[in-house]
Order: structure tokens, then C-alpha cells, then sequence
């Protein structure tokens, strides 16, 4: 049982980390170092991708960290890449860029919520509503990048799509990270790196494109594997 409860500690330290990275993330781009709030906000979705996967490798799953990691998420993916945006770009839009973002926060938030009500904290289930909102915020993150080649319109659109698909009932395949898709996955962190360090309209295109070829492949092994199922 001790041992047991030392190696619980082990994922919910990485998820206490996330959400400090995330406030890290709103005090840089409080002081205005948008480019250092992005790269604390790369850190956090390292820090998420690594959690729940500790956890499950470890079998120390619980309800308990299933919560810490939708108030992470709620940190690092929602109130601060939202801040990060407003600071950036959205405030001389004074009113209407704080309700942009807001709306951002909130839609993120029902997101985690209604998450946490459908999904079993023991396993990853094979689809998922809605867009996740470390993508929404990886989105949000480019923007902030690209923010003298992005007019103040585009900012706001990418914005407000993010939000509509995380309130949406798009019914997304769960990223597992197995087989095809794994080795797809890394490939799309690598291009998601190349436009933070590179941030130009060559490597977002790159990166969009490879997030379609991601999607699709997770799609059809989800469906073989549905059909597998059935035939057994």
C-alpha cells in the first residue's frame, strides 16, 4: 500500500507541474514575453501528454487524477492560452476582446466537464466529443506567433472556431498513441515544434496538413478495431 501510494504521487506531481506552467504562462504574458508564454504553454502540453500515461503504465489510475488533470487542462489549455490571446492581440478590442476570450474559457471548461462525466478514468476510451483543448490552445498558440502576419480578423476567427469545436459534438477519434497512429503522432509533435521554433506560413500548412492525415488514420483504426469487436 505504500508503494502504492508513492508511485500515485508520481502522475499527479506532473499534473501539479502543468498547472504551474500554466500560471507561469499568464505571468509572462501579463509582462508582456508572449514568445516565453508560448514555450511554458509547449511545456504544458508535454507535461498533459505525460500524466495520464505514467499513470496508466504505473496502474495507479484514480478519480481523483482524472479532476487534477481537467483543473490543469482548465489552467493551461483554457484561462491561459485565452490571456495569452487577449494580451497579444485581442486587447485593443477592449469589450468584445474580453468576451472573445471568455467565451474561449468557458467553452473550454464545459468541454473538460462534460469529459469527465462520460470518460473512465481507468482507460482511454476510443472517441471523444468535441475538440480537446490542448489542441484549441496549440491553435491559440500559433496565433500568438504569427501575430504580425495574422490580422486582428484572423485572430479572432481562429478563436472563435476553437470555440465552437470544443462546444461541438464532433465526434473525434481518441488519440491513443498505438501503432500507426503513434508513430503519426510524433510526427505531428514535430511539426508542431518546427512552427514554434519556425513560425512562418510553410510550416503551419505542414503542420495542418500532417493534423489531417493524424485524424484520418485514427479514424480508420477505430473503426478496424470497432468491426474487430463485433466479429468476435
Amino acid at each position: 500500500m505504500a508503494l502504492q501510494s508513492r508511485l500515485f504521487f508520481i502522475p499527479n506531481s506532473v499534473t501539479a507541474a502543468n498547472i504551474v506552467v500554466g500560471f507561469l504562462s499568464m505571468l509572462a504574458a501579463a509582462d508582456g514575453r508572449f514568445e516565453l508564454a508560448v514555450y511554458l504553454l509547449l511545456c504544458a502540453i508535454l507535461l498533459d501528454m505525460s500524466d495520464g500515461l505514467l499513470a496508466r503504465k504505473l496502474q495507479v489510475t484514480s478519480k481523483f487524477g482524472q479532476e487534477m488533470d481537467s483543473l490543469s487542462d482548465a489552467m493551461s489549455f483554457c484561462a491561459a492560452p485565452a490571456f495569452l490571446v487577449h494580451q497579444a492581440i485581442l486587447q485593443p478590442l477592449r469589450g468584445v476582446g474580453v468576451a472573445i476570450t471568455v467565451g474561449y474559457v468557458l467553452a473550454g471548461v464545459f468541454r473538460l466537464a462534460r469529459f469527465n462525466l462520460i470518460s473512465d478514468e481507468h482507460e482511454k476510451a476510443r472517441w471523444t466529443t468535441g475538440l480537446p483543448t490542448p489542441i484549441a490552445a496549440g491553435y491559440l498558440m500559433v496565433v500568438v506567433l504569427m501575430r504580425d502576419r495574422v490580422p486582428v480578423a484572423g485572430a479572432v476567427t481562429v478563436v472563435l472556431l476553437m470555440t465552437m469545436l470544443m462546444m461541438s459534438r464532433w465526434h473525434l477519434p481518441e488519440l491513443k498513441g498505438s501503432g500507426l497512429v503513434s508513430r503519426f503522432l510524433l510526427i505531428g509533435m514535430l511539426t508542431f515544434f518546427a512552427v514554434v521554433i519556425w513560425p512562418s506560413w510553410y510550416t503551419v500548412g505542414v503542420w495542418n496538413g500532417w493534423n489531417v492525415v493524424i485524424l484520418l488514420a485514427a479514424r480508420a483504426e477505430a473503426r478496424r478495431a470497432a468491426v474487430s469487436e463485433a466479429s468476435s
